[in-house]
């Protein structure tokens, strides 16, 4: 007789969740801003389905990867961190 071998699941432990990488949202002046939280891209926009448009496909259409903020809390836009 062959002996009993039991199969084990190894679990992985979740995948760190990441805060949104984009923030959608007016400044000061009721501009759209495309804010990176890396600093590294961004950008001024006259509406917001074009800074929306550039948010999701810098992120690669991962729309996890871009929150909007309301207007009584402005974005404004800075490069760099």
């Amino acid at each position: 007789m062959r002996p009993r071998t039991r199969h084990l699941r190894l679990h992985r432990p979740p995948a760190a969740i990441e805060p949104p990488r984009f923030t959608v949202g007016r400044d000061h002046h009721g501009w759209w801003v495309v804010e990176d939280r890396l600093g590294r891209v961004g950008g001024i926009f006259v509406t917001e389905d074009a800074a929306m448009h550039y948010a999701l496909e810098e992120s690669n259409r991962d729309r996890n990867a871009v929150q909007c903020r309301t207007s009584s809390n402005p974005v404004e836009f800075r490069l760099g961190g």
